[in-house]
């Protein structure tokens, strides 16, 4: 009697391992660098959006109090308390924002016309540079 055996050998198995590791490696480090990318991306907007909340607290000043209106050519903030507040000649300012915030340290040049100079912004652990209203990361 003939015994018909049905399945995979060890050698075939083997060979479908290999296979597949082999695009594991190929694909993982393009997938990993569309990772980065996106991550970098998403620090970009958030620090287009934070200048904008940003902008939008200066202006309520402006609108609230009107001898407050921006006498200086350029005027320098520092960001505080994980982005919620921002310092300028120790006069604090509160910025309603609920993307990703800097963190503590970073700095926001505006002229009179409520631009954006330049300034640097730390978000989620890159560092975005400012100028002329224009966001980058620098690798």
């Amino acid at each position: 009697m003939k015994i018909n055996q049905k399945g995979f050998t060890l050698i075939e198995l083997l060979a479908v391992i290999v296979i597949l590791a082999v695009i594991a490696l190929i694909a993982t480090p393009l997938i990993m660098g569309t990772i980065t990318k996106a991550k970098k991306n998403a620090a970009i907007d958030s620090a287009y959006g934070y200048m904008r909340a940003m902008e939008t607290s200066i202006g309520k000043i402006h609108v609230e109090d009107a001898s407050k209106i921006m006498e200086q050519e350029e005027i320098t903030f520092t960001v505080e308390n994980n982005g919620a507040s921002l310092v300028t000649d120790g006069a604090t300012m509160e910025v309603n924002y609920k993307g990703s915030k800097p963190e503590d340290g970073g700095t926001l040049t505006y002229d009179k016309n409520g631009r954006v100079v330049r300034g640097t912004l730390t978000i989620s652990g890159y560092e975005v540079k400012i100028t002329n209203d224009k966001a980058t990361i620098e690798n």
